[in-house]
């Protein structure tokens, strides 16, 4: 038709499908780009730089709430841990922890540098506290554990309940409190432990092992960091204690 194709098969509405097709292009290469901004730059297995598709976002700063300063992404400072480590083989392989298995943060006693700061709710009070410190707060389901002896994989007794960690905006438990008998408190994630009648089970560690727990600097707040220590070694004594615990395997399977 005259005044609408501009030369052979060109006319408006190509056009707009080309500029559409050149705008989604766009787009999706800006959300990758920000979406870079976390876990970036890459590296590789023995902390050479990874390369990447698409070069990184220019740095971002984001100001924290209640007053925890700022912080910048992508960003110099993005969790790096001085642990000494040997690779079983080439890259991809995992590596084998040439320390304390349990702390060198490997295979399944993982842990991310987290802030070492306390995770805080909207109100910028920490969100995870031991029950203790919260009169209003009260078993009302299940067996209270506070009190009763923590029963470890070899079937020794570790320790005794002397508190429950509860996550207050989410009103559940998240750890619960050893006291040692040498003294001193660790935090033993609830998901690895079972409340029994007259006693709780923590399968993954063997009874020496639990003085080994990080321990939190705080009595009544534990921080994002202490939480993913915690958590993997705890976690790690799946793997990694469970030679010494061959001799009550063989007992149970026996």
């Amino acid at each position: 038709m005259v005044g609408v194709n501009f030369f052979g098969n060109v006319d408006l509405a190509l056009i707009a499908l080309y500029l559409f097709w050149i705008f989604l292009a766009g787009l999706i290469i800006y959300i990758q780009r920000e979406n870079m901004r976390e876990g970036y730059p890459l590296e590789n297995d023995d902390g050479s730089p990874a390369p990447s598709n698409l070069p990184l976002p220019d740095p971002k700063t984001f100001v924290l709430p209640h007053g925890r300063g700022s912080v910048t992404v992508p960003g110099p400072d993005h969790g790096t841990r001085d642990v000494a480590l040997e690779s079983s083989g080439a890259g991809g392989f995992p590596f084998i922890p040439t320390g304390d298995p349990l702390k060198d943060g490997v295979g399944p006693a993982s842990w991310a540098a987290r802030r070492d700061v306390p995770e805080l709710d909207a109100h910028g009070q920490p969100k995870i506290v031991p029950m203790s410190k919260l009169p209003a707060f009260r078993v009302t389901a299940g067996r209270d554990p506070r009190g009763l002896p923590v029963q470890a994989g070899d079937l020794r007794i570790a320790g005794t309940v002397s508190d429950m960690w509860v996550d207050v905006p989410e009103q559940m438990v998240r750890y619960i409190e050893v006291a040692l008998p040498e003294g001193g408190h660790r935090l033993v994630p609830m998901a690895m432990a079972r409340i029994r009648p007259g006693k709780v089970v923590v399968q993954a560690l063997t009874a020496d092992l639990f003085a080994g727990i990080p321990a939190t600097r705080a009595s009544d707040s534990v921080t994002l960091l202490e939480e993913d220590r915690i958590s993997g070694y705890v976690a790690g004594g799946q793997m990694y204690a469970a030679g010494r615990r061959s001799k009550l395997a063989d007992l149970l399977v026996g």
